[in-house]
């Protein structure tokens, strides 16, 4: 039976469950786990302050065109310093996220590329 472990700590939990039902388990490997477990969550913490740090600097650069086009931000101008920060925000979001490849642009790519291939023989 194929139980899918979905999240970190159910792979740590199923790890050391795993070396703790051995005839002989070993401390050390039980470490191991740990220690790889903890180094996972450090590069992920590392990776989500990288990433914190990019935001904030496209905010802080939102904000300072938001000054250099209007002056001082005031209650007049909240709404256009919102759509230079959203706007900012939302150009890194999608420079971020990529598309995932569906089975239907394979197949769609097969069928060109075959429509090519055949075009090139004919002539």
């Amino acid at each position: 039976m194929f139980k899918s472990l979905k999240t970190r700590k159910e792979r740590l939990r199923h790890k050391i469950l795993e070396e703790l039902l051995k005839d002989n388990p070993n401390v050390d490997k039980i470490i191991y786990i740990i220690e790889e477990y903890e180094s996972d969550n450090i590069n992920t913490i590392e990776k989500l302050k990288r990433d914190k740090r990019i935001e904030l600097n496209r905010i802080n650069g939102a904000l300072k065109q938001t000054i250099n086009a209007h002056g001082a931000i005031t209650k007049e101008l909240i709404g256009s310093t919102a759509k230079r920060i959203y706007g900012s925000l939302l150009d890194y979001s999608n420079c971020v996220k990529f598309r995932t490849i569906s089975i239907r642009d394979i197949l769609i790519g097969f069928v060109i590329g075959v429509i090519f291939f055949w075009f090139f023989l004919q002539n």
